[in-house]
């Protein structure tokens, strides 16, 4: 009988700490809400951006609240590349070219976040000119991972994808083959990896190896590799 009692008044006490927590912590700080794309960014960002990789519902819930043109994609069942839940992701303030491209949920996301928080700044503070468009090779691959068979690349699952273009108001264009020098080009290529390297678990650039000479492989969850 009081070992209820004392079960039921450490219920009541953890159920009152958690109401007031909720009562009082806003949405953008507190880690059980999902992320919202456009409430303003904090320290719990990143912990949200997390836990979000491996919680398709917590996924969804931050991705109805983007502002830019998302819709569900149909699943793809190619061989040992299936991929389900997918989205594609299209338009918005920058487009992409080609016009769409088919994205994980997590990729998605951090994608948009991408747009908003890194690519758009850095254009606007390196050339005082927007970002209209952003140019890339494409999402998903069924392949493995080059140089190492046997070992499924992340484009299998449309988990990444490679950017290799920005192209601003003016017309001018800023390809990452610019990577190299001392430029302007090369300073927001270089600025722009680093700031994308804290939205995805890998960021390859042209310093990684020769295969990435020409674009940025940004995927959605891995190791924390940023090269």
């Amino acid at each position: 009988m009081i070992r209820g009692r004392v079960w039921l008044a450490i219920a009541l006490l953890t159920a009152g700490a958690i109401a007031l927590h909720r009562s009082w912590v806003p949405p953008a700080w507190d880690p059980t809400v999902p992320l919202d794309l456009q409430a303003p960014r904090t320290p719990v960002t990143r912990l949200k951006l997390a836990l979000l990789q491996r919680d398709p519902a917590l996924c969804r819930a931050a991705l109805a609240t983007a502002s830019a043109p998302i819709v569900p994609a149909p699943g793809l069942a190619r061989g040992a590349c299936p991929v389900t839940d997918a989205v594609r992701v299209s338009g918005g303030p920058v487009t992409t070219a080609p016009s769409s491209f088919l994205a994980s949920c997590p990729l998605a996301v951090s994608w948009v976040m991408f747009e908003t928080d890194v690519a758009r700044p850095l254009a606007r503070a390196h050339f005082g000119s927007d970002l209209v468009r952003i140019d890339h090779l494409g999402t998903y691959a069924c392949r493995d991972v080059r140089n190492e068979p046997g070992r499924l690349s992340a484009h299998a699952r449309a988990n990444a994808i490679d950017v290799s273009a920005f192209v601003l108001s003016t017309g001018r264009t800023i390809p990452v083959s610019h990577w190299r020098g001392h430029d302007a080009d090369a300073a927001f290529l270089h600025d722009l990896r680093d700031r994308a390297c804290s939205l995805f678990g890998i960021v390859l650039s042209p310093d990684y190896d020769s295969l990435h000479a020409n674009h940025l492989h940004l995927q959605a969850g891995g190791f924390g590799l940023c090269r």
